[in-house]
């Protein structure tokens, strides 16, 4: 009798960790630490961040998935002209995401469509309206640290 309440106790905590630890959600994380740094982006392009995505998958081969954030930055005045893009990388520390960097700028207009095997792939499309206009795929790797073509 003098052991059920501490049994008790030690079952309750034991069931609380593994909520907490099941509870951690890559995309959310993600984005929670992408919305904190966003009006630092927003500031220094004078512009606003619009329509941010996270794709999903494993892209330094720990077999976590981690996250690429894609965002486009639009007229703070209106309009449908974009003003740039940018992709953020987030690697997955098994309990958080680490931010890792950033995709480097391409002489072309892409998005990043999935991730598969380690593989990044992306779309290439034609950087004035209209937009949806693709021109070829392209794939990339996460190699030491840096975004490579493949």
């Amino acid at each position: 009798m003098n052991f059920v309440l501490p049994l008790l106790i030690l079952t309750l905590a034991a069931g609380h960790s593994g909520l907490c630890q099941s509870s951690f959600s890559p995309e959310k994380e993600t984005r929670r630490l992408f919305n904190a740094y966003k009006p630092i982006i927003e500031k220094k392009n004078n512009a606003l961040v619009d329509n941010p995505v996270v794709i999903t998958g494993d892209i330094n081969g720990d077999g976590k998935p981690d996250c690429i954030l894609s965002f486009v930055l639009v007229s703070k005045d209106g309009g449908n002209a974009l003003g740039g893009h940018g992709f953020s990388i987030y690697l997955n520390t098994g309990s958080s995401m680490k931010v890792a960097g950033a995709f480097p700028q391409m002489k072309y207009c892409f998005m990043v469509d999935n991730i598969k095997d380690q593989v990044i792939y992306a779309k290439e499309y034609q950087c004035a309206p209209p937009y949806p206009s693709l021109n070829r795929t392209h794939q990339f790797v996460y190699r030491q640290g840096k975004i490579q073509e493949r």
